[in-house]
C-alpha cells in the first residue's frame, strides 16, 4: 500500500515536471521570437533615422549649392562698376584752388573669391605712402623739442588789417589705464583738472576747454550736485566746454578691431545723450598708439565733421608744415569717404 502511494506521488511529480518543462520551452520560443522582433524594429528605426539624416544632408547641400550659384551670379554682375561707383566720377570738389579733382575710378577686376577695385588711386596733392619714402627721419636737433625747428615770425608781416590768428586750445588727455589704475588717476589728477575747469571757465567767457574721455567725465559727473551739473550744461551751451570724439576712452587705432572701437564710441555717445543731450562734432586723436584710415571712416559715419591728429612723427609734421599741408582732407585708398 505504501509502495503504491510512493509510486503515485513520484509519477505525479514527473508529470508536473514534464508539463513545466514543456511550458518553459514554449515560453522561451515565444520570448525569442518577440526579442528578435524588437531587435528588428530597432534596426529598422536606426535605418529610418539614418535615411532621414541623409535626406537632410542632401537638402542642405542643395541649399548651399543654390547659395553659391547666386553668389557667383552676383559676382559676375560686379565686373562693371556699380552706379554708385560710377557716380563718384561726377562728384565735384568744393571750389578751392588748391584741391584737385577727386580721383578717377577704374573698372572692377573680377575674381571668383573676391571682387576688388584695381588701379583705384585717388588723385591727391599729398600721397602719404610716397611721402614716407621721401622723408629721411633723421631727427635733426633743431631746438627745444629736438626733432622740431625754430619758428621765427616777422612782426612787420602782421598789422590791424592782416592779423595773425593764434589758436590756443586748453585741453587734457587722461588715459583710463596706463601706469596707475583708473581710480588712482581719477583721485590724484583727473578730478582736480575737471574741478578747476568748472571753477575757471565761468570767470571769463573767452576761456575754452575740451575733453575727450567719457569714462572719467562720467565718474566726475556722478559726484556733482545739481547746481554744478547745470553749470556744466551752461558751459556746453556757451561753447566754452566742448566734448571731442566722445568715446568712453581714446582708443588705439592701429591694432583695435573696428567692432571694439564702435562699442566704446557707442558707450560714450549714449552717455552724452542720456545725461547732457550732447553730440560731439569733432574728433581729438592726441595720443592713440598709431593712427589708421579706418577711424576717420567710422567717425564720418557717426556724423563727426572734423578730426585733429596729434601723435605723428615730428619729421612728418615738419614736412607737411613746410608745404602748408597740415590741414587736409583725408581719403582712404580703398573707400569713398573724405
Amino acid at each position: 500500500m505504501r509502495l503504491k502511494k510512493v509510486v503515485a506521488i513520484f509519477g505525479s511529480l514527473i508529470v508536473i515536471l514534464v508539463i513545466f518543462m514543456i511550458y518553459s520551452t514554449k515560453d522561451l520560443i515565444v520570448y525569442s521570437n518577440r526579442k528578435s522582433s524588437i531587435d528588428e524594429d530597432i534596426r529598422d528605426n536606426k535605418l529610418l533615422h539614418f535615411e532621414d539624416r541623409i535626406k537632410q544632408l542632401e537638402a542642405n547641400l542643395n541649399e548651399h549649392h543654390n547659395a553659391v550659384s547666386e553668389i557667383k551670379l552676383a559676382m559676375k554682375h560686379m565686373r562693371q562698376p556699380s552706379p554708385s561707383t560710377r557716380s563718384i566720377k561726377n562728384n565735384s570738389v568744393p571750389s578751392m584752388n588748391y584741391w584737385p579733382k577727386r580721383f578717377v575710378v577704374s573698372e572692377l577686376m573680377y575674381d571668383v573669391s573676391c571682387p576688388i577695385q584695381v588701379n583705384f588711386v585717388p588723385k591727391t596733392n599729398v600721397q602719404m605712402l610716397e611721402l614716407y619714402k621721401s622723408i629721411s627721419f633723421d631727427n635733426i636737433d633743431g631746438g627745444v623739442w629736438k626733432q622740431g625747428w625754430r619758428i621765427e615770425v616777422d612782426e612787420r608781416d602782421w598789422n590791424r588789417q592782416n592779423k595773425l590768428n593764434v589758436f590756443v586750445v586748453p585741453h587734457s588727455h587722461n588715459d583710463p589705464g596706463w601706469i596707475k589704475t583708473i581710480e588712482e588717476y581719477y583721485s590724484t589728477q583727473t578730478k582736480h583738472i575737471l574741478d578747476n575747469m568748472l571753477l575757471k571757465l565761468p570767470e571769463d567767457p573767452r576761456r575754452k576747454f575740451i575733453w575727450a574721455e567719457i569714462s572719467y567725465f562720467a565718474m566726475w559727473w556722478d559726484e556733482l550736485d545739481e547746481e554744478d551739473k547745470e553749470k556744466v550744461k551752461r558751459l556746453l551751451r556757451n561753447n566754452q566746454l566742448e566734448i571731442v570724439t566722445g568715446g568712453w576712452v581714446m582708443n588705439d587705432e592701429a591694432n583695435s578691431h573696428w567692432v571694439s572701437i564702435m562699442h566704446q564710441l557707442t558707450e560714450g555717445h549714449q552717455w552724452l545723450q542720456q545725461n547732457l543731450n550732447y553730440t560731439p562734432l569733432s574728433s581729438w586723436s592726441i595720443d592713440p598708439f598709431g593712427l589708421s584710415a579706418t577711424q576717420p571712416v567710422l567717425l564720418k559715419e557717426m556724423g563727426l565733421q572734423n578730426m585733429l591728429i596729434q601723435r605723428t612723427h615730428y619729421a612728418v609734421k615738419k614736412q607737411l608744415a613746410m608745404q602748408q599741408h597740415l590741414e587736409f582732407r583725408w581719403r582712404q585708398l580703398w573707400g569713398k569717404y573724405l
